[in-house]
This record gives C-alpha cells, sequence and structure tokens, in this order.
C-alpha cells in the first residue's frame, strides 16, 4: 500500500518526536514494570527500559554532533534540551 505524506516534515522534528516518545514510554513502562508480579513480564518490561536508555544514547549522540558542528537552529538547540532532560520518574 503507497502512503503518500500530507505535511512536511524535518529531521530535526522527527528526532524531537522520538526523544519525546521515548521519554512518554519509559515513564509508562516503569509504572507497569513497578506494579507488575509476573516474573517474565516484569523481565520484558526491563528488557524494554533498556532499549529505551540505549536508544537515549544514541539520541544524545546525534544531538551532541549537531551543536559541536556549530548547527545553532533553534530546532537543533531543541532537539538538545530534549535529549538534555533525564528519563528517570518518580513512582
Amino acid at each position: 500500500m503507497n502512503k503518500s505524506l500530507t505535511q512536511s516534515d524535518s529531521l530535526m522534528g522527527s528526532l524531537c518526536r522520538e526523544i519525546e516518545y521515548i521519554r512518554q514510554r519509559y515513564a509508562n513502562v516503569c509504572i507497569s514494570h513497578s506494579i507488575s508480579r509476573d516474573k517474565l513480564l516484569r523481565d520484558r518490561l526491563s528488557n524494554e527500559i533498556l532499549n529505551l536508555k540505549q536508544r537515549r544514547v544514541q539520541l544524545i549522540t546525534i544531538s551532541n554532533k549537531f551543536i559541536n558542528n556549530n548547527q545553532s537552529s533553534i530546532s537543533a538547540m531543541l532537539f538538545y534540551e530534549l535529549c538534555s532532560r533525564p528519563l528517570e520518574i518518580k513512582i
């Protein structure tokens, strides 16, 4: 199935949305992990937490490259700011 884009999208916009998705997903998975009693589910949730943290590190590396290459656009600075925010939540 072919799908056409109806709105413009940018690399920075996609990266900003991805880091925010990671933050929201991380919070939801941590909450689920804390209330789950099933060992298999807790293991799967722990793996997902680890994957989310690893992807965040990759995005931080990307944001640092944009900043270090003097890409001082507002979107690059926003992406850097979003990546700098901690994932940790208080349960």
